[in-house]
């Protein structure tokens, strides 16, 4: 897999450029290779299937991120639920009027710290996603958001989706 250009001292809008570059090249790729493994699993396991997928796609640019001093600014507690090594459930939102069954949004969102611990902001990620089969109707996608603070993070991803 290609490396991804992260670098120290990038802003959250780098971060997000990079994260955006690395998404094109590779999120076909990775769902073509295990489309028919996460299909054939899709029926038991439902939406979990989707956290498969990321795990497969996300951990090279997490892991790059990682390498260069960023690092997610929560602390995960004992019972968070984290999705390709960095993405915590706890920390998304999906909202049925966003979308219908066979075209779900969910975001999830980290706080980035940089190497000299400063929260930089917030990267969101969005996955679409059906409910209905195994299907990715949309390319996922990274955004930013300079706010880090709960509150104006949820409320951000709701103008977003609302508007």
């Amino acid at each position: 897999m290609k490396r991804v250009n992260i670098h120290p001292n990038m802003t959250i809008e780098e971060v997000g450029q990079a994260g955006t570059h690395y998404l094109n090249d590779h999120w076909k790729a990775v769902l073509k290779e295990h489309a028919p493994e996460l299909e054939k699993l899709f029926p038991e396991y439902e939406d979990a299937t989707y956290g498969m997928y990321l795990d497969k796609l996300i951990p090279p640019i997490w892991q790059e991120l990682q390498q260069n001093g960023y690092q997610s600014a929560d602390e995960t507690k004992e019972n968070d639920f984290i999705i390709a090594g960095c993405f915590n459930f706890n920390n998304s939102l999906e909202k049925a009027k966003w979308g219908t069954p066979a075209h779900e949004t969910r975001i999830f969102w980290i706080v980035l710290k940089d190497q000299h611990e400063e929260q930089i902001g917030t990267l969101l990620f969005e996955l679409s996603h059906s409910h209905v089969e195994f299907a990715l109707p949309a390319p996922p996608k990274f955004m930013v958001f300079s706010g880090t603070e709960r509150n104006e993070i949820m409320e951000e991803i709701r103008k977003l989706k609302e508007e």
